[in-house]
């Protein structure tokens, strides 16, 4: 996380003294705080003053901070505490000094992103994403700006404002439909349609991800929202082997399973996914999968 400001000397919120801005935006602020009574540090997401004025952005608030409580695995940000009363609600959670996946794709060479970098990023990642569908959770927004990798190469995975379960037996008979939610590059076609969630669906967007990883570009671009939805509902992507001649036919033929339109087509889970890439080399020029570190 980038810092964006200072804060003033001495402040305190909660038992935690704030160090500085990591990031400031219209409805919260995120600070790295230390907690007075241990010396340790963490992030802080607390709502401003417009944010905690709303009750939709103090429930959402809310949602985050107790599904962050609730998921424990070394590569998915770990929420610590929330404090829900108060003016400025706000939650605590790991403090992960990192930059996110966007920055190391768009600067490769400053940030040393090298094929090995890119295989380990992509494991941790999915198995983060593994370990959430195993507890019955959809995140629903994956995307590299929500994928953070610090310099040693360790990565964790953030932001579950978007995260819902499966529909209930109820749901499914009522047919309720989800709002369409996401981020448009990264949607997968259930998602535009508004079926229910599904695993399925994050692993279209993790597809994208690692299209984007290995060439630098995501699979489709257009010039509006209306023409981009419609290359992900209809357009066959393009093999990353055009973008990137080093990648192996192996790994673009998993990458295009993962973008099928039918999620039945797709691999059936994270784990899946995993299971083939650790047989596979991503690069020609990879030493073999076998010796590589996960």
């Amino acid at each position: 996380m980038a810092t964006s400001a200072t804060t003033q000397d001495d402040e305190v919120i909660g038992g935690y003294k704030v160090v500085r801005m990591l990031q400031r935006g219209q409805s919260c602020d995120i600070m790295e705080v230390i907690k007075l009574d241990t010396g340790r540090r963490y992030a802080m997401k607390q709502l401003r003053e417009a944010g905690a004025a709303d009750p939709d952005e103090r429930k959402q608030l809310a949602f985050e901070a107790k599904l962050g409580m609730e998921l424990n695995h070394p590569n998915l940000i770990r929420v610590h505490e929330y404090v829900g009363k108060g003016e400025m609600p706000y939650f605590v959670m790991d403090y992960f000094p990192s930059n996110h996946l966007r920055q190391l794709i768009k600067f490769a060479d400053k940030f040393n992103f090298t094929p090995s970098r890119i295989r380990r990023v992509m494991i941790q990642a999915a198995r983060g994403l593994a370990y959430m569908h195993d507890k019955g959770w959809i995140h629903r927004d994956i995307k590299p700006e929500n994928i953070l990798v610090n310099k040693a190469g360790e990565t964790k995975v953030i932001d579950y404002a978007l995260a819902r379960r499966p529909p209930s037996v109820l749901a499914r008979l009522l047919r309720i439909r989800p709002p369409c939610q996401g981020t448009e590059s990264y949607m997968s076609p259930e998602q535009i349609l508004r079926l229910p969630p599904a695993v399925s669906a994050d692993i279209y967007s993790y597809g994208v991800t690692c299209y984007e990883m290995v060439t630098g570009r995501q699979p489709f671009r257009a010039n509006s929202r209306a023409e981009l939805f419609e290359k992900h509902l209809r357009a066959k992507p393009a093999s990353p082997i055009v973008h990137n001649p080093n990648i192996t036919p192996e790994f673009a033929d998993l990458v295009l399973s993962m973008l099928q339109k039918d999620p039945r087509k797709r691999p059936e889970s994270m784990m899946a996914f995993l299971s083939r890439l650790r047989t596979i080399r991503i690069f020609k020029d990879d030493p073999d999968p076998a010796t590589q570190e996960a």
